[in-house]
């Protein structure tokens, strides 16, 4: 139901957009990255380009800060983990060493 029509000066005008569907647009656009898309579709093309790239920043440098804390807890939790497997294996593999070279002294 949105027709363009013309001014006297030749400037298009869009008719009034539903604001459910533009809020609907916005919503789902936001939740899947592309925050700026209401925006886009009713005609406010410059409010919803700088939207739509600070909320592409903002995804970005919010996954990499979560991926690096991701990384920080998780190594906290393998550390232990690896102390264990570092000083159990040598002594598991000394200690066998040690017992078959004094089975075949024997």
């Amino acid at each position: 139901m949105n027709q363009q029509m013309e001014r006297p000066g030749g400037q298009p005008v869009l008719t009034p957009k539903d604001p459910d569907t533009t809020f609907l647009i916005e919503l789902v656009g936001g939740f899947f990255g592309l925050l700026g898309l209401g925006y886009l579709y009713v005609g406010r093309t410059e409010e919803g380009i700088i939207r739509l790239i600070i909320w592409m920043i903002y995804n970005v440098a919010a996954y990499v800060v979560i991926a690096i804390l991701l990384a920080i807890v998780i190594g906290c939790f393998c550390i232990p983990v690896q102390l264990v497997i570092q000083i159990g294996i040598p002594l598991w593999s000394a200690s066998t060493l040690k017992k078959s070279m004094l089975a075949t002294m024997n």
